[in-house]
Order: C-alpha cells, then structure tokens, then sequence
C-alpha cells in the first residue's frame, strides 16, 4: 500500500554489566546451594527419636542400595579385570619384562582408581539416581511437609539412614569388586595362556605396598559421603513437577561425576 512504511526494528543491545550480573548471580546460587548443603549435613546428625524406626530404615536402605547394585557391580568388575589383565599383558609383551609385572599392574590400577573411582562413578549412576527420586518423589507428593507436620525430624529420618547405609555398602561393594577384578584376571591366566598362572599369582604379591589400600580407602570412604549426600540433597530441596524430578536425578548423576573426578585428583595428589 502506497504511503505505508513497516517499521524497522533493531537489534536490542544488552550493556556489558548485564552479563557481569548475570555470571554474579550464578556464583551467588553456587554458593547459596553448597551453604544450604553443609546445613543440611549439620541438622541431620541428631539423636533420632524412636531407635526401632531409624534401625529399620538403615537396614531398609542397605538392601536398597547394595542389594540391588550388586548383580551390576559384579558383572562389570569381573569383565574389568579380564580386559585390563589382557591390555596388560599386550602393552607389556617384550621379553626383557617378566610377566609377573602384568599382574602387578593389574592390581595397582585395580586397587588405586578403577576400583574406587570408576566403581563410584557407576554407584553415582545407580544409587545417586536412585536416592533422588525416592526423596524427590516424597517432596513432590507432601510426604516430608507431613512428616514435619508431626513433629519428626525429617533430616534425621530420611537422609542420615541413607548416608550411613551408603558409607557400609558402598566400600563393602568396591572391595567386592576389587576382588572380583582379581578373579577376572586369573580366568583369563588360567584359560587364554597370556599369562601363565604361577606369574599371575606371583605379581599379584609382589612390592604390595600397604599404604596402597589406606589411599583406596580415604577415595572409597569420601565418594560414598559424598554419592548419598548430594543426592540426597538434590531430592530433599527439590521443587518442581514430575518431570522435572527425572532432571533433577539426571543432575544428581552428572554432579556426583564431576565430584568424584575432582576429588580423585585431590586425593591421589595429595596422598601419592
């Protein structure tokens, strides 16, 4: 149409302090978060009121957590040592290394990360999941605001039974399947003719060092705290829909991940 002009529009331009709040803001909720975190840890440990109750949920969620991780656990350990006895004994094929070598390595790399670290990382994926959406779900539907309602302490009741069963499965667990890799490496000692037997055995003695198992302890103590604490944190605050639930246990994975992975390098920096 003649005389009619569509007007322009231009591209609106944010000022620089804008993104400056912003990148303020998120470290101000990182913060926020990890004070709520530690005050939850605090207000949890308290004497529980009715011992009979508390014991039944401890034992409920050892069974929960290690029972049900177990049948995993076991499978993935045994075909770990398997694999890493067969790279072992393919890295170090030269004449000049004695074959006892491919056992001891096999147990160092077992015992001080893949054991503690890459079996955690796996429990973060099964019984971090798992923990958030059991609380997360009791958020959702009123269940922890009834509690309350009745005067139980639904910190002590909730998350410190969970923690505690998580601190004894989850080590009982990871030297189960340091174990179990050990057995996956004599199978295939025994049957594919890599390494012979008496060799295997032999590495699996030689320049043990104690200190050894006290590193793969502190790793294994630390991330079992710290798979059940956050995830009961993230399930214990969480707001929001059902769907946002499943986002929410999601990021309960990927969050335990990464602080596995941080304070494996901690630790083994620190102690080795």
């Amino acid at each position: 149409m003649d005389g009619f002009y569509a007007p322009s529009y231009k591209k609106q331009k944010f000022p620089r302090e804008f993104f400056y709040l912003k990148d303020l803001k998120k470290l101000s909720n990182i913060f926020t978060e990890f004070g709520r975190y530690v005050l939850m840890i605090k207000n949890m440990f308290s004497r529980p009121d009715n011992w009979r109750m508390y014991r039944k949920q401890f034992f409920e969620q050892c069974n929960f957590i290690g029972m049900q991780a177990l049948p995993v656990v076991a499978i993935i350990s045994l075909f770990l040592g398997m694999v890493m006895t067969l790279q072992a004994a393919y890295m170090l094929n030269n004449p000049i290394v004695p074959k006892s070598v491919i056992a001891t390595v096999v147990r160092d790399s077992m015992l001080l990360e893949i054991a503690p670290t890459g079996i955690s990382a796996i429990l973060a994926g099964i019984v971090g999941f798992k923990i958030t959406s059991e609380i997360g779900y009791m958020r959702l539907y009123e269940q922890i605001d009834a509690m309350e309602m009745m005067g139980v302490h639904s910190l002590n009741y909730i998350v410190l039974p969970r923690i505690a069963a998580a601190m004894l499965t989850i080590p009982c667990l990871i030297i189960f399947a340091l174990t179990l890799s050990m057995f996956g490496g004599y199978v295939v000692a025994l049957f594919s003719g890599r390494v012979p037997i008496d060799y295997y055995l032999t590495g699996l003695v030689t320049n043990f060092k104690p200190y050894e198992v006290l590193v793969a302890g502190v790793k294994t103590i630390t991330f079992s705290f710290v798979i059940s604490s956050v995830a009961c944190y993230l399930g214990y605050y969480f707001k929001g829909s059902s769907v946002e639930l499943s986002n929410t246990s999601t990021r309960s994975v990927t969050l335990n991940c990464v602080i596995i992975l941080a304070l494996d390098y901690i630790i083994t920096s620190y102690m080795l």
